[in-house]
């Protein structure tokens, strides 16, 4: 994933002191000790364990990570996050719970890849980022790249976003794609340096393994494409061999 070099930043979690930062871990437990278990932040969430066709989230052996691929390592699989936002940017049935779930295509039918990019309002490097991923829509969607965008702070570094954030956000990006919280970072704050955003990762939907993971701003979330291997690097539900 190309990204630019941007300014170190202090990006405090509503649960953890000044200090805390993390790094990318294989597997097991969250390597920040500030962060709270895996999931935790969407656990409450109602549904969403399965995706539109009634496949069930991935659940690796070897449990989930952080780790991005590399080479033909696969990388490891993410969570199946839960927050409250807006599908496709639609407001108008209010905040929905959008799980990762959601975007579990094991057959391929609906995407080529899944774009993860986390922001906050005051940070110059998400503005930016932003305005390119929105004028980039049409040919995102020809590509079959879907983008789901964190908002984790609002106006005010440390200060994790609100409902009211995400729509001024919204509004003043003019958002047309799937927008989300994840106040503090409560969610993706384990798998990158919280002294730094925007945080980008590109997902492979048929398997839901991290292909890349960077902080900075990204030219062209469909580089990860690329990066995609013809073969999946987990095996997939024997459904897609049977239609």
């Amino acid at each position: 994933m190309k990204a630019y070099p941007v300014a170190a930043v202090a990006l405090a979690t509503l649960a953890c002191l000044a200090g805390c930062s993390s790094t990318a871990n294989n597997q097991g437990p969250p390597c920040n000790p500030c962060d709270p278990p895996d999931g935790a932040a969407g656990a409450a969430l109602p549904g969403h364990d399965t995706n539109p066709d009634g496949v069930p989230y991935p659940n690796p052996p070897g449990g989930y990570g952080r780790a991005a691929r590399l080479g033909n390592r696969p990388g490891n699989v993410m969570r199946n996050f839960k927050f409250l936002g807006y599908p496709n940017a639609d407001k108008s049935q209010g905040l929905q719970t959008i799980a990762l779930a959601d975007y579990y295509d094991p057959c391929g039918r609906r995407a080529a890849m899944i774009h993860v990019t986390v922001a906050g309002i005051w940070c110059p490097n998400c503005i930016l980022e932003t305005t390119d991923i929105v004028a980039a829509r049409a040919s995102l969607d020809s590509q079959r790249v879907v983008v789901l965008q964190a908002l984790a702070d609002g106006k005010t570094q440390g200060v994790a976003a609100t409902p009211a954030d995400l729509d001024f956000w919204m509004a003043y990006e003019h958002v047309n794609f799937t927008e989300v919280l994840d106040p503090g970072l409560g969610n993706f704050g384990g798998f990158f340096n919280a002294a730094a955003i925007p945080w980008n990762a590109d997902l492979d939907p048929r398997t839901m393994e991290i292909i890349d993971e960077g902080v900075g701003r990204v030219s062209d979330v469909s580089a990860g494409l690329t990066a995609i291997p013809a073969q999946p690097g987990y095996p997939v539900p024997a459904v897609c061999g049977d239609n």
